[in-house]
């Protein structure tokens, strides 16, 4: 089988180096450059890649490695070239775009940020306050209730107060994010695909103000975590949200 050109990320700088065999199938990476910025590569079978375990963590090395250099630009898994003049002229195509891009991203890093909260047993959440107006009526009318229609008042009840909690659970979610974004560069939300996680963002943290994300963040599972919610903090990572 022809091999192709894996492309792991975009590089600042064109010196060269001598990269670990820790690429895709074992494959020691190597630069491609243009003027003043390299694409890191290595030699493998030209063919559809299969995004598992194996290869990402060995996609995810190289960009690791990269970074011990200078300024990554990280590349989704998958991409290849035919040949290394085809990753050439992709540098000087997009030599202006790729440039300003590790401008801006010079010495930061990515931070993921993941809060979980289960809402199966919303009676946990102890910073809720059900004094929704709606709410309060239906309990008025509970007391003056028959036993019959007191029974669906209270699951109206139920469904209201649940209906409420939810909307604050956004509402703080909501202002967790903009104080993190205070302390961070930028800020990217991400799709959640579990009903349990409440908040899915990653922010872009220079390494100058990484003591002070890391405080944002002790501050907020202080006054939070006692109510249910459950902060995941990873990272530093490349950029991969803000390329």
């Amino acid at each position: 089988m022809v091999d192709g050109k894996y492309l792991y990320c975009v590089k600042e700088g064109s010196k060269n180096h001598r990269f670990s065999d820790a690429g895709l199938f074992g494959k020691q990476a190597y630069i491609i450059t243009y003027k003043d910025i390299s694409a890191v590569v290595s030699n493998i079978p030209f063919k559809e890649m299969q995004p598992d375990v194996e290869n990402l963590t060995a996609h995810q090395r190289v960009i690791e490695e990269s970074r011990s250099l200078g300024t990554t630009l990280p590349v989704r898994f998958g991409i290849m070239f035919k040949t290394d003049d085809g990753v050439k002229k992709m540098l000087v195509k997009s030599y202006a775009d790729l440039k300003s891009k590790i401008v801006k991203l010079r010495d930061k890093d990515e931070f993921g940020v993941k809060i979980i909260m289960d809402k199966s047993d919303l009676k946990k959440i102890s910073l809720i306050q059900h004094d929704n107006q709606d709410i309060e009526k239906i309990k008025k009318e509970i007391l003056l209730a028959g036993e019959g229609t007191s029974y669906f008042l209270k699951m109206k009840l139920d469904e209201a107060i649940k209906n409420q909690t939810y909307k604050k659970i956004d509402q703080i979610s909501g202002q967790i994010h903009n104080e993190i974004t205070k302390a961070s560069e930028d800020k990217c939300l991400l799709k959640s695909d579990f009903d349990e996680i409440i908040l899915n963002a990653s922010y872009l943290v220079d390494r100058d103000q990484s003591t002070k994300f890391h405080q944002k963040i002790d501050n907020l599972k202080k006054k939070y975590e006692s109510a249910g919610f459950i902060f995941h903090l990873s990272g530093p990572w490349a950029p991969y949200s803000f390329c």
